[in-house]
């Protein structure tokens, strides 16, 4: 659940431009095409998406707008690079664990089944058939993380 920090956006605009170094920026001295951002917000993502301008079939601006749709649905995403550009989504198992949800507010209720299969089926829907994304798929083991590619 995590909160917008103000403070964390520079942060993780510089460390996307590092990762992403020359592809982005051609007289960029460093990079690192295998790294991930710690979970951050739909306002942070969407402020940090738009450094990677075109790689491939991704867009980062036409990503970051795309993600609207999913504020305050999801615990919060991580972008990164495994090669080429990657934004995981974290579901959030209870709606307390929504981003944006103050960590002192009280318990919600679990997400059932059916409603993290709709909110799956949208996001699949966004990667592949609006946002060019190569596969939308889960991360690993991870239930609560799916992840979108762009080869």
């Amino acid at each position: 659940m995590p909160i917008t920090s103000q403070r964390r956006i520079p942060a993780a605009i510089e460390f996307v431009r590092l990762g992403f170094g020359d592809t982005i920026d051609e007289n960029a001295p460093f990079r690192s095409l295998e790294f991930l951002t710690e979970t951050l917000t739909t306002t942070e993502v969407q402020a940090v998406l738009p450094i990677v301008k075109q790689f491939n079939s991704f867009n980062g601006e036409k990503v970051a707008a795309g993600l609207e749709r999913f504020r305050g649905k999801v615990s919060g995403w991580k972008f990164g690079a495994a090669g080429s550009p990657l934004l995981i989504a974290v579901l959030a198992p209870w709606t307390h664990q929504a981003e944006e949800i103050s960590p002192r507010s009280p318990s919600g209720s679990k997400f059932s089944d059916d409603q993290r299969k709709m909110l799956i089926t949208e996001m699949r829907a966004l990667f592949l058939d609006e946002l060019d994304a190569d596969k939308f798929e889960m991360n690993g083991d991870y239930e609560y993380e799916f992840g979108a590619w762009w080869d």
